[in-house]
């Protein structure tokens, strides 16, 4: 790139050219006025260290235009770049390394063909640590309504506003939203919507995590710029009640199935650390999370000693998984004369084969599951519990309110 200005800019600067200059500056009888000498600019200056990679090295030359530019490694090798129309700022469009050294080379011409020149030498930062986001809406697919748009990233962040300012989110069509750190790891978004609204369907989302470059506190710098795409499918809502023990699932406002359940059977044990262990299943909004053909569910995994009245192990099948610590909806053949009529679960919404084989078929992650009448509740953290946070709370979790 650096060359190909050179050639190009110098073909037209006529420097020799004794005719394109007269009149421009003195005419040698005292009647004419210099020409003021160009001059260039270089950002960073010669000397800086501790550079961000991700900021762009830029050339600007005034009274004149560039006619050459050069940014090269320690090994010699050239950094593209792109020169403004007017030709007279140069900016670097390749990303630099990190802990690198680097060496500019600039010229400029004024209208009377005189040339001034400006060099830079310097450094970019050697973080003491990176840190990698990982994105967690697979790109190209299709979520439900309650899909919230993730990032995991694989170190605590100290500085999360400028993590947050890294991470830009486009929809289509365009829909006003909020990042909300869940905590020192995670960050989730998702639109301003009035209570009970989701996305809308059919919505594109796009997501570019730009963290390359970026310091994110105390010598932590963003290892690797990540994108993923997604799109918004149907609305699917289901809606259970603990009093009716039946749930309703609604395809864009229609109701397209009525599965009778069994939930959970009420009341808490404790786990052998002594904390209570709620055997409701838990009111509020939940979002499938993902779908298993078969789940090994065991009460060990959630501190119940084997020889505790109320502990299992076993497979089940169809599982649609509802919230982190364990609430599916699955089969559950052993207790089918209870669906509909008694809860009797651990805190899982217990089905027919028939209908846990459907919602494992017909449910996606993203679509929306909503208990009602029970005293436990979804909390933020209880799988992805984001939409039982109100707007106003919601956007106070964000490093940039």
């Amino acid at each position: 790139m650096a060359t190909g200005l050179a050639a190009t800019m110098l073909a037209g600067c006529n420097s020799g050219d004794d005719k394109a200059s007269a009149g421009k500056g003195d005419d040698g009888l005292g009647g004419g006025k210099p020409v003021p000498a160009a001059t260039v600019a270089i950002t960073p200056t010669t000397g800086s260290g501790k550079v961000s990679p991700g900021d762009p090295v830029v050339v600007k030359a005034t009274g004149g235009t560039l006619s050459a530019v050069s940014l090269t490694n320690a090994a010699g090798k050239q950094v593209s770049g792109t020169l403004s129309k007017d030709k007279k700022t140069w900016t670097s469009s390749e990303k630099l390394g990190y802990d690198k050294k680097y060496s500019v080379a600039a010229s400029a011409t004024n209208p009377d063909g005189k040339k001034a020149a400006a060099k830079s030498s310097f450094s970019t930062v050697k973080p003491g640590n990176f840190t990698l986001p990982y994105l967690q809406n697979g790109n190209g697919k299709t979520y439900g309504v309650g899909e919230p748009i993730m990032v995991h990233f694989d170190e605590k962040i100290p500085d999360k506003a400028a993590a947050e300012k890294a991470l830009k989110v486009t929809t289509s069509p365009a829909i006003e939203g909020s990042w909300s750190w869940i905590n020192d790891q995670d960050v989730h978004w998702r639109p301003k919507t009035e209570a009970g609204k989701y996305w809308p369907a059919g919505t594109k989302v796009t997501l570019h995590a730009d963290v390359y470059g970026v310091n994110m506190g105390k010598g932590l710098w963003g290892q690797e710029d990540r994108k993923t795409s997604f799109t918004i499918g149907d609305q699917i809502i289901a809606k259970a009640s603990n009093s009716s023990l039946h749930m309703k699932v609604y395809k864009n406002g229609s109701m397209i199935r009525d599965m009778p359940f069994s939930g959970g059977k009420g009341g808490y044990i404790q786990d052998k650390y002594g904390n209570n262990v709620s055997l409701w299943t838990p009111s509020g909004t939940m979002v499938v999370m993902d779908t298993e053909r078969k789940v090994h569910m065991t009460s060990s995994s959630w501190g119940i000693a084997k020889d505790n009245p109320q502990a299992y192990d076993l497979w089940v099948d169809y599982g649609t998984r509802l919230t982190g610590d364990g609430i599916y909806l699955h089969a559950a053949p052993w207790n089918e004369g209870l669906h509909g009529v008694q809860n009797d679960s651990h805190g899982c919404f217990n089905l027919s084969n028939a209908d846990a084989e459907w919602a494992y078929s017909h449910l996606r992650p993203g679509d929306i599951v909503i208990m009602s009448g029970t005293p436990d509740k979804v909390t933020l953290t209880r799988g992805y519990g984001d939409w039982n946070v109100d707007w106003d709370q919601w956007v106070k979790g964000s490093a940039l309110n």
